[in-house]
């Protein structure tokens, strides 16, 4: 391109920038242009933060319709009250704390959140919305009839949820409280603490240290557990535990009708008052179980842990052996007829047995323990 075509090309660039600037509506007083000083206040604004805050509650209510059978909570973060009660209506109180740039900036992201309400077969979806700039931290307080089912996003906040029909929670990482359950409670519980009573049945999972507290569970339990600790009480129904590196125990246990199934791999297991049908099999797990009856119970221990059993006030019939570790028995149980058998004292494989057999108060359910490398202590009440 020679000289002179490239001044035609600079001259038409001209020409019609300066027609666009004549004929251009005006711009409007709210759109940002390019300014120094624009800048510079940014610059400002992240350099200070957001130091002001700002804090405001607003209310909702909506009729629950008989066709309505369910909530769903997409509140991923904040704290969340659930209260069933006797009404025909869904009462919100949704309170949000925000930060800004100044307190006007902090005012206007709070009122901008919000929540949402979608309806559609039976099931109502409540969920927030935030504005994109600062923080907020939300509160929702929620007041529903008793009838209603409750499910739950995964969220971080505390949750506290009481007097509902049934719950369904994804991974909670906050405090979980849930109470008055007439139906399934399920949940996923990652650290932090979770106590559940009062409810009908319950699917529970929990990690990454997990505090659990269980209990007046009417139906049947299935727990899945690793780290933490689990403690349960008041239970009726079947159980079925698997548990990794998680202390395990079981108190006021008249009422669970069993069968009771455990797996355990590390950690701690312990029953106090069982009295139906039990198997519990562990790896590098201390076991202990007081027996409050006479019942079919089989412990399979294998690691250096050892398995302690309180025996029963009434008879039972026991098969013990422990292979490279001890059994003992106390002087009572020994008067009522329980020996230990003794490996031979010459004995140099790599499979020293010690054994028990024998019955107590005329027999009766057979007790079945076995362990590879632990001890087994049998104790009288």
């Amino acid at each position: 391109m020679g000289k002179r075509e490239l001044l035609l090309v600079v001259a038409f660039v001209l020409a019609g920038a300066l027609v666009y600037q004549f004929t251009a509506p005006p711009p409007d007083p709210a759109a940002r242009g390019f300014s120094v000083s624009r800048i510079i206040d940014n610059i400002r604004r992240e350099v200070r933060g957001r130091p002001e805050s700002a804090e405001i509650t607003q209310t909702f209510t909506r009729p629950a319709a008989e066709s309505l059978k369910e909530i769903r909570l997409r509140i991923p973060s904040g704290g969340m009250t659930v209260t069933g009660e006797d009404r025909a209506d869904i009462s919100a109180e949704f309170h949000v704390r925000s930060n800004g740039y100044d307190k006007a900036e902090a005012e206007k992201l709070a009122k901008e959140s919000t929540l949402k309400f979608d309806e559609a077969g039976g099931v109502l979806i409540i969920a927030t919305y935030f504005p994109d700039e600062g923080t907020q931290r939300p509160t929702l307080r929620l007041k529903v009839p008793s009838r209603l089912a409750i499910k739950v996003d995964d969220k971080t906040g505390e949750m506290t949820i009481t007097d509902v029909a049934m719950v369904a929670m994804g991974i909670s990482r906050g405090a979980t409280t849930i109470t008055k359950v007439t139906g399934a409670v399920s949940l996923t519980q990652r650290g932090s603490t979770a106590t559940i009573t009062d409810i009908g049945s319950l699917k529970l999972t929990s990690a990454a240290g997990a505090r659990v507290r269980v209990a007046q569970v009417r139906g049947d339990l299935t727990l899945s557990l690793q780290g933490g600790e689990f403690r349960g009480e008041g239970l009726t129904g079947t159980l079925e535990v698997e548990s990794r590196t998680t202390d395990v125990q079981f108190d006021k246990i008249d009422d669970l009708r069993g069968p009771i199934r455990v797996n355990a791999n590390l950690g701690k297991v312990t029953f106090n008052g069982l009295k139906t049908d039990a198997r519990i099999d562990g790896r590098e797990t201390e076991i202990r179980v007081t027996m409050a009856a006479p019942a079919p119970l089989a412990i399979y221990n294998e690691g250096d842990e050892p398995v302690e059993l309180t025996m029963p006030p009434g008879g039972v019939t026991v098969d013990a052996l422990s292979v490279n570790g001890r059994i003992t028995v106390d002087g009572e149980l020994e008067q009522a007829g329980l020996r230990v058998v003794a490996p031979p004292g010459g004995a140099t494989d790599d499979r020293r047995e010690t054994r028990l057999n024998g019955s107590i108060k005329g027999g009766g359910p057979t007790i079945t323990l076995r362990s590879q490398r632990g001890d087994i202590a049998l104790r009288s009440r």
